[in-house]
């Protein structure tokens, strides 16, 4: 499975509602660290394939209410629903860093 690349709120809002875990990528293709770990994020969806953890993205300044909404304020976030709540979030660049965070939502 690939990473869905959201483009509106609305899918976002869509996603959330009918997968039961997701891993949210927030970034902005001028960041540097934004385009260095996205290659880590997209390796994670390749290992974590399963029904149950879906790996998405979106870009902030294309979907500014969805940032605004998940009052993100560092351009390189990670955040975590299960059930549609968020669960986690993880504002680092470690290409690491959101590792623990997927390997709690897979089980």
């Amino acid at each position: 499975m690939s990473v869905i690349q959201i483009t509106t709120k609305k899918e976002f809002d869509e996603l959330v509602k009918c997968k039961s875990a997701v891993a949210l990528h927030a970034k902005a293709d001028w960041s540097g660290p934004c385009k260095a770990i996205s290659p880590v994020f997209n390796k994670h969806d390749q290992v974590y394939t399963n029904d149950s953890l879906t790996f998405a993205r979106f870009e902030t300044d294309d979907v500014a209410d969805l940032a605004q909404e998940l009052s993100i304020s560092n351009i390189l976030a990670f955040l975590f629903f299960e059930e549609g709540e968020k669960c986690d979030s993880v504002v680092r660049a470690n290409p690491s860093a959101p590792k623990d965070s997927i390997q709690k939502l897979h089980g």
